[in-house]
């Protein structure tokens, strides 16, 4: 199933590449804050989840440690066998919205980049 997720997003990519390099400045521009904003409506919100399910299944499995949020793709080897979709696909979810936000800014910055070399 992942590797279906790595080739979907990976064609996304690609054709979003193309439209780039085929789009006008507006265009881009306008996409790319869209991506933008779609990241962060999702992405914020499903960080949010997955840090408070990380943080429900060790205080469960009484294994959180001090400073836990500070790194905590670290713990996941902790999250006990029956906590571990729930709470990794929320995280992969929030990961995901943090890609859509990169590229939106990309798209962004390659639309104000046309503006003024045009």
């Amino acid at each position: 199933m992942y590797e279906s997720l790595i080739t979907l997003g990976l064609v996304l990519f690609f054709c979003l590449l193309g439209w780039a390099l085929g789009g006008s400045a507006a265009s881009l521009i306008w996409g790319g804050i869209a991506l933008a904003v779609l990241g962060f409506a999702y992405g914020i919100p499903a960080a949010i989840v997955y840090h408070w399910r990380l943080h429900r299944s060790l205080v469960r499995s009484g294994q959180l440690p001090a400073l836990w949020w500070l790194h905590p793709t670290s713990l996941h080897d902790l999250i006990p066998r029956a906590d571990q979709t729930g709470v990794l696909f929320w995280g992969a979810l929030g990961g995901s919205g943090f890609v859509v936000i990169v590229i939106g800014i990309l798209l962004t910055s390659i639309g104000l980049w046309r503006t003024l070399v045009v």
